[in-house]
């Protein structure tokens, strides 16, 4: 569920900063110039939620990509035993070694 955006005048940034301020504790606040919306803000903490979630996001994207890549390659034959790719990438790892 959204919250719901609470509208203020620019100037209440530099007369009521501090309900501004709390304002922003309850939901965003979109500031306002010449009556027209301009900018929002919201706290901190939720900018920081903002940003985790992002970040968690990317990572289900990264992982779905991975998972697609995977299924074309089962589609297009791609595919290698398991037995016979651990034995090639072990015999790999014993050719590096001095």
């Amino acid at each position: 569920m959204t919250p719901m955006l609470s509208i203020r005048p620019s100037k209440d940034l530099r007369t009521h900063y501090a309900q501004v301020a709390a304002l922003t504790r309850e939901g965003p606040v979109a500031i306002t110039v010449n009556g027209r919306q301009d900018t929002v803000l919201v706290s901190h903490e939720d900018y920081m939620a903002q940003c985790r979630h992002l970040d968690e996001l990317e990572a289900q994207l990264s992982v779905y990509a991975h998972l697609a890549r995977a299924a074309d390659d089962v589609k297009l034959g791609r595919v290698q035993d398991a037995e016979d790719a651990f034995d090639e990438i072990l015999s790999e790892l014993e050719g590096e070694l001095p």
